[in-house]
């Protein structure tokens, strides 16, 4: 199962790839993607990793995306 984040702002198409780029190089993530309409970020980590993966996110979309911050949505069934 994995987790939505909600965007603080906007993100651009750049952005959204920096993101997933540096997100899918954590250990522990299992995928990562931006929704179509990049209001959130989907995360589904390895054996439930969440802590320490979003831990890192926060500072991987604050830096990427002009101090953007990510805050829990929903949980991801499928």
């Amino acid at each position: 199962m994995g987790r939505y984040y909600r965007f603080s702002k906007k993100v651009t198409d750049e952005q959204v790839k920096l993101i997933e780029k540096e997100m899918r190089q954590l250990e522990d993530v299992e995928s990562v993607e931006v929704t179509k309409d990049h209001t959130f970020l989907k995360v589904v980590t390895k054996d439930d990793q969440f802590a320490e993966v979003m831990s890192k996110a926060v500072n991987i979309c604050n830096r990427h995306a002009n101090g953007t911050e990510i805050s829990f949505a929903r949980f991801a069934t499928a």
